[in-house]
């Protein structure tokens, strides 16, 4: 999955404008995935350059992990599909 798709799957689940996915995107890009405090530094980041609030902020996180996730799955079932194109 590339950083487009993933841009525009979040546009598409949360419903957030091209800016603010960029932004979420940078947020992600820029912070360890694994562990708790990292998703801390990474919720506090959404509040603090989205000026979203706490529920907000952790759907955003949750959102993007299940994106992830399915992508990792999908990658996993099928690891040559992109070399179909």
């Amino acid at each position: 999955m590339n950083k487009q798709e993933v841009i525009e799957k979040l546009q598409k689940e949360l419903k957030y404008d091209d800016e603010k996915c960029i932004i979420i995107n940078k947020i992600i890009e820029e912070t360890f995935l694994i562990g708790r405090k990292n998703k801390q530094k990474m919720i506090d980041r959404f509040i603090e350059e989205v000026n979203v609030n706490d529920d907000e902020a952790n759907k955003i996180y949750e959102t993007f992990m299940d994106i992830i996730s399915k992508g990792l799955k999908e990658k996993l079932k099928h690891p040559f599909k992109d070399l179909d194109k």
